[in-house]
């Protein structure tokens, strides 16, 4: 019995392992989109439920069709089919990239977007890849607990099986963050849990064995002074539990991301530690307080409730204390380091995770000490936790964020109530259920759904400024602000994502304007992350231009797009604009088109997730579409990043372009321009005065003559390779950005001098 716990922490190694894996690799397949994360955490969380529901099922198949009596041997056989059924996501990476068309998209309102085929060719890939082995997955913990269920005095051993494979899963998320993400990147990762897997599978396949009665002596837990006659109310918690607990998780990926307005792609791992961490602490708890019943549980759930509340109304407060304060202009420079972020989240995620998480372990061991078999409570528990993940990741942010935020203070105060009303010993009514309904119908429907400034702070312009245009879906709430100058500025969230502003005009236009001037006959060019049409405007200056592809993430990005149009000529009513919406890089890996110019204008570098528009890999696609004479153009803003992120952001650059130069775009807004072909500029001069609306476009941002262009290169080719000399790029498989952070009070070295050069 004893040699089961260690080894079935591994296996919650092995399972969050996969998953931090999985991730990232979807995210390589299909882009970073929203409907990337829902079939990662939909197949992840839906296999387990769903393996648990018919734990019974398949294990009476596989004893049918291998004659395995020992159950110890079947759990060896579940091990090793998870790991072998993981491997067909090695197989899908050889499928043909163009398998659905070098263009899966059709005209929707005038954006270009998937198609139902490619979306369903999605789902398909992820649930052969990515459900399969989670469904056996969760045969584990039910089966596990059958084995041992004949043992006396073991009613506790659930909780004490949960404790060892949550603190196994919890080392699993620290492992892959710190460590084995840094060293050996994620695909090598997925290969170690696979093996590690089919290694486990093949010990307790060859071993088995039946536990004795006096192995489990450890396990022993005092007996109940009563017994429930029905199981009903029991399983009911189990399901509130896991809907309360996965609706919580996902309020806290929004609540985190929103508050912490360039969050790092650590933040995820973070709060998946500290949620697991809490599972961990209370199934400990459950195991250890032998006087624990479930209405101190639900004492617990209201004290989360009010934790939560109170820590939400004093977020900004609780990041000053953990950070540092806002600058005189009101912005907030938070976090500075890994560590402060991993402080803050722990705040947040801990306490409230750790009290709502007491539930399960105690159904568990109740359930056991019935005699019932616990694939019904373990699975029911797991897809509501898939249900309430779904409905504060995807379907309440879609109506806004703040409405999301709202809806779930509630939700929780309702789960906290519907507990308080259920008794252990009487049978759940049907009556019951439709209160609870009726009651998170109701809250749904009285939540305000609009605009709130007091979800900003005093010192940001979202709360003094009336907010116009907001539309959301399940990533971001994006609108924008009229700024008393008349410059305006688009919002995600709490994020300004671009503007109007004489100094973003500038760089904006200089990204497509120097790169064109440069080229003899540009026709083509592809722009990454429209904003608010700066780019695209000057792109369509240039009468040889014949097509504009732009594409972004965010569908309403473009749906914005006539807000902004006394500021981009009209840009999104020219006929040679295709706005697609997609990632970057996805529709690089399906289109066959090659382009004269490419511009790169994602976020930060190093807010999460964006890093992929910064790699080698990416500039490797950019470089592989470019046309002989093509150009690529990418956003460095120096002013946001750290010295270490710009020189392995610049140095990444260099090392895949075979000729390079730096030109200042607008202030520490410079510009890394990249080409197959040495660049020379002997044409721009000609093309300077040729086009009357070129030139129109350029003097409006101060530029009027080539000279004037030429001055503003910083670094040529040679200059940049002497200076950065070799060193680490990064990479998609790793991600240093995320080790790396911005403090304004730290002295920044020679003021940028070893790249601006002055």
């Amino acid at each position: 019995m004893r040699r089961v716990f260690p080894l079935y922490a591994l296996s919650g190694f092995i399972s969050l392992g996969y998953q931090v894996a999985w991730f990232r690799i979807f995210v390589d397949w299909f882009g970073s989109t929203n409907l990337t994360f829902a079939l990662v955490v939909c197949s992840f969380i839906g296999g387990l439920g769903c393996g648990a529901l018919l734990s019974r099922r398949i294990i009476r198949l596989l004893t049918d069709r291998t004659g395995i009596g020992d159950k110890l041997r079947l759990y060896g056989l579940i091990e090793l089919l998870v790991g072998v059924s993981a491997l067909v996501t090695v197989a899908i990476e050889y499928l043909p990239t163009d398998l659905w068309g070098s263009f899966p998209y059709h005209l929707n309102d005038g954006i270009w977007v998937q198609t139902i085929r490619y979306q369903i060719a999605q789902g398909t890939i992820a649930t052969v890849s990515l459900f399969i082995p989670c469904l056996f997955m969760g045969v584990t913990f039910p089966l596990l607990c059958d084995i041992f269920r004949s043992i006396p005095r073991d009613g506790r051993l659930p909780s004490v099986l949960y404790a060892w494979n949550t603190i196994g899963a919890c080392t699993g998320v620290l492992a892959c963050q710190f460590i084995l993400i840094p060293e050996i990147g994620h695909k090598p990762i997925f290969w170690l849990m696979a093996g590690l897997n089919i290694l486990l599978g093949l010990y307790f396949l060859a071993s088995g064995g039946t536990p004795a009665d006096d192995e489990a002596a450890d396990t022993a837990c005092t007996t109940f002074p009563s017994t429930p006659r029905s199981g009903s109310a029991l399983i009911a918690c189990a399901a509130l539990s896991g809907l309360l607990a996965g609706a919580l998780e996902g309020d806290m990926f929004k609540r985190i991301d929103f508050i912490v307005v360039l969050s790092p792609g650590a933040t995820m791992s973070f709060i998946s530690f500290w949620a697991v961490l809490g599972i961990f602490l209370a199934s400990i708890i459950v195991r250890h307080v032998e006087r624990i019943r479930l209405a101190h549980i639900k004492g617990a759930y209201g004290l989360a409730a009010l934790y939560y509340f109170a820590l939400w109304r004093f977020s900004d407060e609780l990041t000053y204390l953990v950070g540092n304060p806002p600058d005189v202009r009101g912005v907030h420079h938070f976090p500075v380091s890994l560590s402060q972020l991993f402080v803050y989240t722990g705040i947040y995620v801990l306490p409230s995770y750790l009290l709502i998480s007491l539930l399960l372990p105690y159904v568990c061991n109740r359930l056991q000490g019935m005699g019932k078999h616990l694939g019904l409570a373990y699975g029911l528990n797991t897809v509501g936790f898939c249900l309430g993940l779904i409905a504060f990741t995807l379907v309440a942010p879609r109506l806004n964020i703040f409405y999301s935020l709202k809806l779930f203070l509630a939700f929780m105060v309702l789960a906290a109530i519907a507990l308080a009303f259920i008794s252990e010993f009487r049978p759940i009514k049907a009556w019951q259920i439709a209160v609870l309904v009726v009651f998170v119908a109701s809250a749904c429907i009285a939540t305000p759904r609009r605009f709130d400034r007091d979800f900003f702070t005093p010192l940001m312009w979202p709360n003094t400024v009336a907010a116009q245009g907001m539309r959301s879906n399940a990533a971001h709430t994006t609108y924008f602000l009229k700024l008393p100058n008349n410059d305006m500025k688009l919002f995600f969230g709490r994020l300004s994502m671009s503007g109007t502003s004489p100094r973003s005009q500038q760089y904006m236009r200089l990204m497509a304007h120097f790169p064109l001037l440069v080229h003899p006959h540009p026709k083509k060019a592809l722009l990454i992350c429209f904003g608010v049409g700066n780019t695209a405007s000057a792109i369509a200056a240039h009468e040889s231009i014949t097509r504009i592809d732009a594409v972004d993430l965010n569908e309403n990005v473009f749906k914005m797009a006539p807000a902004f149009a006394e500021h981009h000529a009209f840009v999104h009513l020219d006929p040679r604009l295709r706005m697609i919406n997609d990632d970057g890089r996805n529709f690089l890996a399906l289109s066959d088109e090659t382009y004269d110019l490419i511009t790169s204008e994602p976020p930060p570098p190093m807010a999460g997730g964006v890093y992929r528009l910064y790699s080698r890999e990416y500039y490797e696609q950019v470089l592989a579409h470019l046309s002989p004479d093509g150009f690529m153009s990418q956003w460095l803003p120096i002013g946001q990043l750290p010295n270490d992120a710009i020189e392995l952001v610049t140095r990444t650059f260099v090392a895949v372009f075979p000729y390079s130069l730096l030109f200042e775009g607008a202030g520490h807004h410079l510009i890394l321009l990249g080409s197959r072909s040495p660049i020379r500029f002997e044409q721009l001069s000609e093309r300077f005065y040729k086009s009357d609306r070129v030139r129109t476009d350029l003097l409006r941002i101060g530029l009027s003559t080539p000279a004037a262009l030429v001055a503003r290169v910083i670094r040529n080719d040679a200059e940049l390779r002497s200076r950065l000399g070799s060193g680490r790029v990064l990479s998609d498989q790793h991600n240093d950005l995320e080790h790396l952070f911005y403090d304004p009070e730290e002295v920044q070295r020679t003021s940028y001098e070893y790249l601006r050069g002055r």
